[in-house]
């Protein structure tokens, strides 16, 4: 039986929203626009689709006009994350190391295609994952990417690490495990599985592999 771990990256793997609000800013300075964000704002939108965000982040905009913006803002933070990536969770690497020795690993993100990639190649972190999708990849919501993953690499069992209840919601649609990273950015209640860090997701992937 072939046996996966997928990951959510926001919240989950790394901490990039000072480094995301930074971005937009500059962006907004330099195309003169009013907008300004912060770390706890850059929070709000972590997990969104573009479709959900560009709406909330530019409020006064029509909905063409804030994906305009949206998406000259992910443009720039794309590039600017190639050079200032976020920040791992506490012993993550060692954690994927052991993990990518018993099971294969996947990220499964609502990113903007490039995205992922910033965390891979910006914290040398490639060597751990068999393979990734995000949104921007494919236009699918975030379920339809996990059976897209699940099918393509031939996967018979999956569980799922995130950390927002969007991240539930989409892995009850996909019918597979969801483990809430309640160290991340969402507080889920009565959540059946979840890890207080990363430390604990060996004993848990092992007891859940094994139901």
């Amino acid at each position: 039986m072939k046996k996966a771990i997928f990951f959510d990256l926001d919240g989950t793997l790394w901490d990039a929203t000072e480094q995301i609000a930074t971005s937009w800013n500059q962006t907004m300075e330099k195309l003169n626009k009013k907008y300004r964000f912060t770390k706890d704002i850059i929070l709000t939108h972590m997990g969104l689709t573009p479709e959900e965000t560009g709406p909330i982040a530019f409020f006064d905009e029509t909905f063409k006009d804030s994906m305009d913006l949206f998406y000259k803002c992910v443009h720039d933070e794309i590039i600017y994350l190639r050079k200032h990536p976020g920040i791992p969770y506490y012993f993550e690497e060692k954690v994927l190391e052991i993990l990518s020795k018993k099971y294969d690993l996947y990220i499964v993100s609502n990113a903007d295609k490039g995205y992922i990639q910033n965390y891979l190649y910006g914290l040398n972190m490639d060597k751990y994952f068999k393979d990734f999708v995000q949104y921007g990849d494919t236009s699918l919501p975030k379920w339809k990417n996990i059976l897209y993953m699940k099918d393509k690499h031939q996967i018979d069992k999956v569980i799922y690490v995130g950390d927002t209840i969007k991240d539930k919601n989409e892995c009850d649609l996909a019918h597979v495990l969801f483990v809430h990273a309640k160290f991340g950015f969402g507080k889920i209640d009565n959540e059946q599985y979840y890890i207080n860090s990363l430390l604990d997701l060996e004993r848990v992937a092992d007891k859940l592999f094994n139901l």
